[in-house]
């Protein structure tokens, strides 16, 4: 039997080689492996470094943008400040008061310590000037500091008027070297200046830390082209203090809140002052800085942004830490494993055979993943052509994925996007990784958006360069980001643009024109009526209303003209190139708002039924001084208010004295408040026979606003009566006459109550309905209740006037001519309306019987309404001359300050019941 051959043993030589190597093998690898996870770390750290500082960069400019914003906002207000001054002649301290409340500048521009007007005096105008300011009711006012001066700056105005803004009336601000050189730049230039750190009137404290803007007023309609025609036009000042700290305070929420911030008045970093420093520096060492510099009111701000360690502590603790530690440990465990190799064959082979198990898993896990991944991955060279392509579950994509192939990169997409792809290679060549550049991409005729990222997979001293490239689809989301676009600018209704970009294409406009001498208008369109439409039938038929007007005034639109949808009812047309005259544009502009009315003025089909409606238009035209896209919507929208005023259906241009219209709006506003809040009251005048004694009563409504003080009825009564408060207003005073009349019945007392009816409310249909339904809820009496009215009331529609009138009268209610022989007195009328009494004016009553033609004119009415059988009510008495010589003359009865003066409703009837004793 044969054995077989047995290999000899290596011999010892090559065993002590074999270990040799063994030793070296695994210390060589271990460290290679280790120089290239500390490669791999450093490249991860020095991207987390590069994120911090662009991270800290656009933190800072946000900063300086979100500051010099709100510097903008706080000129904006002096702005309008300055238009409310120049447009008044004179302003008193109430209606400033008014003015800065309806403001609200605590909610809206925090920071801001009130606004004020200062006006220059010479050393002639000064004593006047205080006089004047005493007898206004500042018996302590002077100008501070005292001395003799040229000029003054004094402080006459300031708002809020609270402990610390009072001590500013009166502060002489060109005494201050600081305050006078930026009023001085203010006058001199024609454009907000902005003062130094000082000292404020309104602080106690002495150090300087307060600042103040100044905006100039030139004299009214002057044009002041050079620094001495604006020193010799000046008025004055408004001008509004601040503490940037309050500023500041103010914009935190809109900081980035680990990084400090100081600003530095000046345009170097140091040795400068300093007008805010950030107290969390203090207790923190904060090397890095960064410098940003804010230009305003003439002056330059820097600003100094230290990174706080909560900043910085967002950047310590990011994955490539993990990704470093994995690779040492796999440095050791590959040393490891070649040692075992280099020392044991039969060892080496089992591990193979695991590795090589290992590897496939890996190899299989890895394509599972990339077949996961639904973007295109592909293989580029240096030059950007494809080598190899896939995709994953996206089906069109992997469809087209292997056409890529051979073809380079900046082939396949659109022209635009070349430069883009070939700088991202470029960057992923020089740094190893680029991402973020987006491309559109057009697969089967829809277009697709794509993210590109390139990562370089061969080291850069490598002669031939190969890259990864994952091309993301976030078409999703660039049809979200388009949503969204879409939503913030535009209405979602009419599709229209919406108030946003509104302004922002006003601003591009004025800019133009400023640029251009090309005159533009803007068309504020207001459609009369709309309301009573949509709640009548339903807002479906509002909105196809709306989407209709939009297209009607989409097809007035001249190309680079912007037609937007603020909101409601409400649509502006900007126009641009009118022309280089204002005559002639404004002629364009009003033959384009004529076109406007006439188109919206066409039936609207809707639903197979027709719909008439008006509007009122609103002009204002541009440029003009330094007016914005906001100062000229308020425009229109108050010449709008303006042609509403004057009828409806009108076109009005605007003008600087329709400032009483702004503050009709505000009026009528605080009427609504006031009328929901209990703030209006009933009051009533005693009226009395000729032997003094009372019969009856005229109820009047007054007006307690809790800031305006008492407002008269001749100011509040019209603004009702053009809003519609007057019908709520007006059955609420026939229901406290009825309930009056009510309560003295059942003392009885038959006295009689009249209450005065508007127009508007008497033509109301169902208003005979109403009188019936509150005087039998009450249970009051008809024959007692006399409804007084105008004679304007008579002028139209005289037959349905008489008809409702006759209807009220067979309910047993009695009518009054109120202010008989003001307006358009007819005898005719007499004859035909079923009346109970005239009331004559108290201006006939007042002169009488001193004036002979007032006289005439009493006697000559008395006359008639004792022939007609009519009872008379002279209005006004307040001298025993007048009530004798009425007397003498037959007037039944009388009502004046002679007898009482109005008092409330409830006190009068107290005292009426006492009176009357019991019954």
């Amino acid at each position: 039997m044969s054995v077989p051959d047995v290999p000899s043993a290596p011999p010892a030589s090559a065993g002590l080689l074999q270990r040799r190597w063994g030793w070296l093998l695994a210390p060589v690898l271990s460290l290679v492996m280790l120089s290239l996870t500390f490669a791999h770390w450093r490249s991860e750290e020095r991207a987390s470094s590069e994120r911090r500082e662009i991270d800290l960069r656009v933190a800072a400019d946000r900063m300086a943008y979100n500051l010099a914003d709100r510097m903008a906002s706080y000129e904006l207000v002096l702005r309008g400040l300055r238009g409310y001054f120049e447009g008044s002649e004179r302003i008193d301290r109430e209606e400033f008061q008014t003015y800065v409340r309806s403001l609200q500048l605590q909610e809206v521009r925090p920071g801001l310590r009130g606004i004020s007007l200062i006006l220059k005096l010479s050393q002639e105008e000064l004593p006047a000037h205080i006089q004047d300011m005493r007898q206004r009711g500042f018996s302590d006012y002077t100008v501070r500091p005292p001395g003799v001066r040229p000029l003054y700056a004094a402080v006459t105005h300031i708002e809020p008027l609270d402990a610390d803004n009072q001590r500013a009336l009166g502060l002489d601000a060109y005494a201050i070297p600081t305050a006078r050189d930026a009023l001085e730049r203010a006058a001199d230039t024609g454009v907000l200046a902005v003062s130094g750190m000082l000292a404020l009137e309104q602080d106690t404290s002495a150090a300087p830390k307060g600042l103040v803007m100044y905006l100039p007023i030139y004299a009214k309609g002057a044009a002041p082209e050079s620094a001495e025609q604006r020193r010799n036009a000046l008025r004055g000042w408004v001008s509004a203090p601040f503490y940037m700290a309050d500023v500041i305070a103010g914009l935190s929420r809109e900081f980035e809140p680990d990084i400090a911030l100081d600003v530095i008045d000046g345009s170097a970093p140091e040795g400068l002052q300093q007008l805010f420093a950030d107290p969390r520096v203090q207790s923190v060492n904060t090397p890095r800085q960064l410098f940003r510099q804010v230009q305003f009111g003439g002056r330059t701000w820097t600003l100094r942004m230290r990174p706080l360690p909560a900043f910085e502590d967002r950047y310590e603790y990011e994955t490539h830490h993990i990704s470093a530690l994995f690779g040492v440990v796999l440095s050791i465990v590959l040393g490891w494993f070649a040692w075992l190799l280099a020392t044991g064959r039969t060892r080496a082979e089992a591990l193979a055979y695991r590795m090589t198990a290992e590897l496939r898993g890996t190899r299989d896990e890895l394509a599972s993943t990339l077949n996961a991944i639904p973007d295109l991955l592909m293989e580029i060279d240096e030059e950007g052509r494809i080598l190899h392509c896939r995709s994953g579950h996206q089906a069109l994509l992997a469809e087209v994925a292997d056409s890529f192939v051979g073809q380079r990169l900046q082939d396949i997409v659109a022209p635009e996007a070349v430069a883009g792809c070939r700088a991202t290679l470029q960057a992923a060549s020089a740094t190893g990784y680029s991402a973020g550049h987006q491309f559109a991409l057009s697969l089967q005729g829809r277009p697709y958006w794509f993210e590109l990222s390139i990562a370089r997979k061969s080291g850069p001293s490598e002669s031939i360069q190969r890259f990864i490239a994952l091309s993301r689809d976030i078409t999703e989301r660039k049809q979200a980001e388009a949503r969204s676009h879409h939503l913030a600018y535009f209405d979602a209704l009419t599709q229209l643009p919406n108030r946003r970009m509104l302004l922002d294409r006003t601003e591009q406009a004025v800019a133009g024109a400023r640029k251009s001498g090309q005159i533009g208008a803007l068309l504020f369109v207001d459609l009369d009526n709309f309301k009573q439409i949509n709640d009548a039938r339903g807002h479906a038929v509002g909105d196809a209303m709306l989407k209709q007007v939009a297209q009607r005034l989409l097809d007035l639109q001249r190309p680079g003209d912007t037609v937007a949808r603020l909101g409601g009812d409400e649509f502006v047309m900007l126009i641009g190139q009118l022309g280089l005259e204002m005559e002639s544009a404004g002629r364009t502009a009003l033959l384009a708002a004529e076109a406007i009315r006439t188109a919206l003025d066409v039936p609207y089909n809707i639903q197979n039924h027709h719909y008439s409606n008006t509007c009122s238009i609103g002009i204002t035209l541009f440029p003009k001084q330094q007016e914005g896209a906001e100062d000229l919507l308020r425009e229109a929208d108050t010449a709008m208010y303006r042609a509403k005023d004057m009828g409806r259906n009108r076109i009005r241009f605007y003008e600087a004295a329709m400032a009483a219209v702004q503050e009709r709006l505000a009026l009528e506003q605080d009427l609504k408040k006031a009328s929901a809040e209990g703030q209006l009251a009933v009051f009533v005048q005693s009226q009395v026979d000729a032997r003094g004694a009372v019969v009856g009563g005229e109820l009047l409504m007054r007006w307690n606003h809790p800031e305006r003080g008492n407002v008269p009825p001749s100011r509040f009564i019209p603004v009702a009566e053009a809003s519609g408060l007057i019908l709520r207003m007006g059955d609420w005073m026939i229901g406290q006459a009825c309930e009056a009349l009510a309560q003295l019945q059942a003392q009885g007392l038959e006295y009689t109550i009249s209450v005065n009816v508007s127009e508007r409310q008497f033509r109301q249909e169902d208003f005979v309905e109403r009188i019936r339904n509150v005087l039998s809820a009450t249970g009051a009496k008809a024959e007692l209740l006399i409804l007084e009215v105008t004679e304007s009331l008579l002028i139209e529609n005289l037959s349905d006037t008489i008809a409702r009138m006759t209807e009220l009268v067979h309910l047993g209610v009695r009518f009054s001519i109120d202010d008989f022989g003001t307006g358009y007195s007819s005898l005719a009328y007499l004859k035909r309306l079923p009346l109970y009494e005239l009331k004559i004016d108290k201006s006939f009553v007042q002169d009488a019987p001193d004036d002979p033609s007032d006289t005439a004119i009493v006697q000559s009415i008395l006359a008639v309404a004792n022939h007609l059988k009519l009872r008379v009510v002279a209005e006004g008495v307040e001298t025993q001359a007048q009530a004798d010589f009425l007397i003498q003359n037959h007037c039944e009865c009388l009502q004046g300050y002679l007898y009482s003066r109005p008092q409330p409703l409830q006190g009068w009837l107290s005292a009426q019941i006492a009176a009357a004793g019991p019954r």
